[in-house]
């Protein structure tokens, strides 16, 4: 790693760099946009000493047009007009500590990146790939730990640098050339000086950079980060027997992601891995992220169906998940019965509206919302009926109000009449006034994300279906 340090002291400095090998590019990069950070960083202390203290809360930035700003905890968040995010915690040293995933949120929510994040992006271009190697740099002594666990700090060398990083005019043709000799961005290189020798010398980079996530996924700690990454270097037969190799070694989180990005690409070869997986699964001991994620993939291209929806049916039976205080995927796996199967959905559905966990309850009460059959209505009010708090029936008595019905109005008037919302004695609010707060919020944002997927299903379901399965 310790070339990676001299190659971007060379660049900035406009000096040679040693002989040897070149750094690799991706950490490089990264080096130089952390170094940039901390100068955006210590810009924003500078306008909340200047503009903000001893202002709270969020709001417009005064003498900043379009600029926004949001304390939360110890942080603050200021939004650019153009949607560029730059989040910081106060760590007493004038904004020198950078939060791994509030670096990464920025670097993606940049409309119009400058080089060095534009490249980084280029081979990191999720905010897992960004952390994963931000421990790489720290484990070889490029990054300073803090002491407060995460966060971190760039080399003395670069903090002292970082307005000068910021301050390069990448606009120029020359300059951009410079930085990719020094850094060993071989790829920029061939772009900017294109010749035989430099396009050679960009494919043996892509095939080193091949290798570098390659091995990535061959570590626990950092399968899932590399895995987007891979799309854009592998063919879809490498990139299915990279995936494929991570779905058989467990019933993970690594493996339901590598199954996700699979189902994004219905062209690809089918996997036999992933109906290897719900063989082995058993919903006594993993997590149904996975097997959600498999099941919907084979259903989706019409394989193994039975397998699928035997599998979605015993993880959506389980009350409690390790870890959890109930089943947080009990909603996801009930409507994909619903899209998939829709005989075996209802006792699903049923369940998840009467779900201790809020999100679950939501998922279901804004699909059935979404779909607006006849059967939505009546499962929404028996729903309503069994609830006995506010809490429980927040977002059922929203999916009601919103179908506007007589008979969902009547029902949502009688059931607040006859209950009592528990409000917090003293300052602030409980959790039953903040889930009756937001429930209509909740709901609304919920069937936005639902309303494609409800258009597309509704004509396969039943409009009666609660009465077709029940007889």
């Amino acid at each position: 790693m310790r070339p990676v340090l001299a190659a971007v002291r060379a660049a900035l400095a406009g000096g040679t760099v040693a002989s040897g090998s070149p750094p690799e590019p991706w950490h490089a990069w990264l080096l130089v946009a952390l170094a940039r950070q901390v100068d955006r960083q210590r810009w924003l202390v500078r306008v909340q000493r200047e503009r903000l203290l001893p202002e709270s809360g969020r709001g417009e930035v005064p003498g900043m047009p379009g600029w926004r700003f949001f304390f939360h905890g110890i942080g603050l968040c200021l939004t650019a007009p153009d949607g560029e995010a730059i989040d910081v915690d106060d760590h007493g040293d004038g904004g020198l500590t950078i939060d791994p995933w509030f670096f990464a949120q920025r670097i993606l929510s940049i409309p119009h990146p400058a080089l060095p994040e534009r490249r980084l992006l280029a081979f990191l271009p999720t905010a897992d790939a960004m952390i994963a190697a931000i421990r790489e740099l720290t484990g070889d002594g490029l990054l300073v730990p803090g002491e407060h666990g995460h966060v971190f700090r760039v080399v003395p060398e670069l903090e002292a640098s970082a307005g000068a990083f910021a301050s390069v005019d990448f606009s120029d043709a020359a300059v951009r050339a410079r930085w990719a000799e020094r850094l060993g961005d071989l790829e920029l290189l061939a772009l900017e000086r294109p010749s035989a020798a430099t396009r050679s010398r960009a494919a043996t980079q892509r095939e080193a950079y091949k290798h570098y996530l390659l091995a990535g996924i061959a570590r626990e700690a950092t399968a899932r980060a590399f895995i987007d990454p891979l799309e854009a270097v592998l063919t879809p037969d490498e990139f299915v027997g990279a995936c494929a190799g991570l779905i058989d070694a467990s019933v993970s989180a690594t493996a339901g992601h590598a199954i996700e990005r699979l189902d994004a690409h219905p062209d690809y070869p089918v996997c036999p891995a992933v109906g290897r997986l719900l063989a082995r699964a058993d919903s006594a001991r993993h997590h149904p992220y996975a097997v959600h994620a498999a099941a919907r993939y084979l259903l989706r291209r019409g394989i193994e169906r039975d397998r699928a929806v035997k599998a979605v049916l015993a993880f959506a039976r389980v009350e409690v998940v390790a870890g959890y205080r109930g089943n947080p995927f009990l909603g996801e796996l009930a409507l994909l019965l619903l899209e998939h199967a829709p005989p075996h959905a209802l006792a699903a559905l049923r369940r998840g509206l009467r779900s201790s966990t809020p999100l679950v309850r939501t998922n279901v009460a804004a699909a059935l919302a979404a779909l607006g059959q006849p059967w939505c209505q009546r499962e929404l009010l028996l729903a309503l009926d069994d609830a006995a708090t506010f809490e429980a029936s927040a977002t059922v008595r929203a999916a009601l109000s919103w179908l506007g019905s007589d008979e969902a109005r009547a029902a949502v008037a009688r059931w607040t009449q006859t209950h009592v919302l528990r409000a917090t004695e003293g300052p602030g609010h409980g959790w039953e006034e903040i889930q009756e707060t937001g429930a209509g919020g909740f709901l609304a944002h919920e069937m936005d994300q639902r309303r494609a997927w409800a258009d597309a299903i509704r004509p396969g379901i039943d409009p009666d279906l609660d009465r077709v399965v029940w007889g």
